[in-house]
């Protein structure tokens, strides 16, 4: 009896750290814009894309798929349609040795209904999960070209690029504030912080 009791008690322990485990990687886990001149290896790349795969999708339709850039000239190419930001360069685009190591663009099938875009959400997600426990981070980047891509990469007709994100070891440490005020970012020092809302002002228990 009693080594049932210990057995299950170590059990749960176990379950108990993998939920802290998985908490503590969504709260450390910042957006990165600055990267290390350093290649990714595929089977992280691989092992990125099927945590998406496997990803909830709405009544499982899963109308998904991916394609991923790794060679330098694709990557080059692709990055010239992708805007990073104006605090990044002033030309928008990713500053020059920084550039990301990998894209992954996720395309969706062009007659997905409107909830195609929570399965993207819940996919881009997994990949930057599975991308930081390989200390790699990345950025979603919705400000891109989506037909100049559509056409570079061959994408079927019955298919259309959704996101982009970018993939390298992290070049630079976003830093983590809370803010009462506009949660704009800054950098201040060469250190990119990013202000949240506090829980406060967003949880609402039982009504607003």
């Amino acid at each position: 009896m009693l080594r049932i009791e210990n057995r299950k008690q170590k059990e749960n322990t176990i379950i108990y750290n993998k939920i802290i485990m998985i908490y503590e990687n969504i709260i450390k886990k910042r957006t990165i814009r600055l990267f290390k001149q350093k290649p990714i290896d595929y089977q992280i790349l691989k092992k990125c894309i099927d945590a998406a795969r496997q990803s909830s999708s709405a009544r499982n339709s899963q109308p998904l798929e991916y394609i991923l850039i790794d060679d330098s000239k694709t990557l080059k190419n692709m990055l010239s349609l992708i805007n990073f930001g104006g605090f990044i360069s002033e030309d928008k685009k990713a500053k020059k040795d920084f550039e990301p190591a990998a894209l992954i663009i996720i395309i969706a099938k062009k007659d997905s209904e409107d909830y195609y875009k929570y399965d993207v959400g819940i996919a881009a997600q997994n990949i930057a999960l599975i991308a930081y426990e390989n200390n790699i981070g990345c950025c979603m980047m919705g400000a891109i070209e989506k037909e100049e891509i559509q056409n570079a990469l061959n994408v079927p007709d019955n298919y259309f690029v959704d996101l982009v994100i970018s993939l390298g070891y992290p070049a630079e440490q976003p830093v983590l504030e809370e803010t009462d005020s506009e949660p704009e970012y800054y950098r201040k020092d060469d250190v990119l912080h990013v202000p949240k809302r506090k829980l406060k002002d967003v949880l609402h228990r039982n009504k607003y």
